[in-house]
């Protein structure tokens, strides 16, 4: 009977300390070359910003922002690309002291009229050290998902070709070092307790 009651117990806890992920899907804005503003993914403890640069890297600052355009690149819907040909789009990360971002996953799609798209893709640190990149050929049809499961990301730029967009980023922000340090919602103490209570009570009365 209370062995139910012990593993939902667990199972809260635990997943009070899981950190959800947010999905930017670029959906804000409506029209084909439509700038996004600076608040397109700011989610709890995270700052996101987006521009176009000139090149990878700390490079200079072509536009500060990235342009949407509604389909046709593969078989995605509202995606995010540099707002000008052989520009680099970038999403700068900027968490709250003593949190960390986790790059998850993006999909990729090219606006295809022909010829082959090389897009490449970075995601660097504070310091823009390279900590992960991916370089891929890309044709018409279906896009691709790629799954950099990356920490510590503060840039992520592509390029450099705006017939090379992305969609579906999924990206989250914890307490750097350890996600089991998430602060637990005050309830939860309270209902372990009584639960333990519940657990006790009922061995006495199995003993009698």
């Amino acid at each position: 009977m209370f062995r139910p009651l012990i593993t939902a117990a667990i199972l809260a806890i635990a997943g009070a300390s899981a950190v959800p992920a947010a999905v930017m899907r670029f959906d804000d804005v409506w029209a084909n070359f439509g700038a996004f503003d600076d608040t397109l993914g700011d989610i709890a403890n995270l700052d996101v910003s987006n521009r176009t640069r000139n090149d990878f890297g700390n490079a200079s600052v072509y536009e500060e922002h990235l342009e949407h355009w509604r389909r046709n690149y593969s078989d995605l819907r509202d995606v995010a690309f540099p707002s000008a040909p052989g520009k680099v789009g970038e999403l700068a990360f900027a968490p709250d002291a003593g949190y960390s971002v986790t790059i998850e996953s993006f999909d990729i799609g090219t606006w295809y009229n022909g010829a082959p798209k090389i897009g490449s893709f970075f995601i660097y640190d504070s310091s823009w050290n390279v900590l992960w990149s991916l370089e891929n050929t890309l044709f018409a049809g279906n896009s691709i998902t790629v799954f950099p499961n990356v920490t510590g990301a503060a840039y992520f730029q592509w390029g450099k070709n705006w017939d090379i967009g992305i969609d579906n980023f999924k990206y989250s922000v914890a307490p750097a070092g350890n996600l089991a340090a998430v602060p637990l919602p005050a309830s939860l103490p309270l209902l372990a307790f009584g639960l333990f209570g519940l657990v006790v009570l009922g061995l006495r009365r199995n003993r009698r």
